[in-house]
């Protein structure tokens, strides 16, 4: 995983303050944000974690800085991937944060749902990060049920 997605995202914040290790709260750009309201959080695998504590939904966040829900994930490929390690234990997580990492992978798996009802199929990329965003949901599952 690169900073680069993390470093985009900043980049186009206002009022950016680092509160800790991977933590950031900076002024929600889909509001008038007097003090910042939307928190920030890179997890050790990667992902980007946002919440506007002002109400404004993720997609919103996103639109007003010209990303999407893709940017908020690191890119894998093969050769950043070593099936022989373990994984690592998932770190436990706020309501608020994994309720936003299940709103995130529930879009991904409603667009695959979407294109299949529409067009009848998914590309094999498709499938395999709607796998992913289903794979995900159950690990949530697991966080709050273990």
């Amino acid at each position: 995983m690169t900073t680069a997605n993390i470093d985009l995202l900043l980049s186009r914040l206002e009022g950016v303050k680092q509160t800790a290790p991977n933590k950031w709260f900076a002024k929600c750009p889909a509001h008038d944000d007097r003090s910042p309201s939307l928190s920030i959080r890179l997890t050790d695998e990667g992902t980007i974690l946002i919440k506007d504590f002002g109400g404004c939904d993720t997609g919103g966040v996103l639109a007003a800085v010209g990303l999407t829900f893709l940017d908020l994930f690191p890119v894998r490929t093969a050769a950043n991937f070593d099936s022989s390690k373990p994984r690592p234990k998932t770190p436990r997580l706020s309501k608020s944060e994994l309720f936003d990492l299940l709103l995130i992978e529930a879009v991904i798996l409603a667009i695959a749902f979407d294109s299949i009802r529409n067009y009848g199929s998914v590309s094999t990329a498709d499938a395999e990060r709607a796998q992913k965003a289903f794979d995900c949901v159950m690990r949530l599952h697991c966080e709050v049920y273990s």
